[in-house]
């Protein structure tokens, strides 16, 4: 299946900091330091930190097994059942659900999922899930 939105590129033809990004998310995220500090000694601006931090991952050999996915959508009845019915259909398996307490009618959702046996990749999943009713926004936050 062709991906569009995407492309794989050396890195060693790639402006030094998306390298920087990468390693800034990776001390941030599992080592829990200060984006701030991170950014200082890496030598990237927080702008730039920012800018790609969901643009910009580094390929290994488990990429794409599970996902993490972020969604924004009004509390409404269904809305967090046809989401999860997207997924399924694609043949995406759910490991975990999240949903926080929704806040002025927007339910923050986060769902694991193991992709191994998705039947689309997981950016042609993200972006089908952005046209369900009353979804407002979905990111992809993380891969293993």
């Amino acid at each position: 299946m062709i991906n569009k939105g995407f492309l794989i590129i050396d890195r060693s033809i790639l402006p030094p900091c998306y390298e920087q990004v990468v390693k800034a998310v990776k001390l941030v995220e599992q080592e829990g330091k200060n984006v701030s500090t991170v950014c200082k000694e890496l030598g990237i601006s927080r702008s730039t930190f920012y800018k790609y931090k969901d643009k910009v991952f580094e390929m290994s050999l488990s990429y794409d097994r599970k996902a993490i996915i972020s969604i924004r959508a009004e509390h409404e009845k269904g809305v967090l059942s046809n989401v999860l019915n997207y997924i399924a259909g694609y043949q995406g398996n759910i490991l975990t659900i999240n949903q926080e307490m929704p806040i002025h009618n927007i339910a923050y959702i986060t769902v694991t999922i193991e992709t191994k046996d998705l039947t689309v990749s997981v950016y042609e999943l993200t972006a089908k899930l952005k046209t369900i009713s009353k979804v407002k926004e979905v990111s992809l936050l993380a891969f293993e």
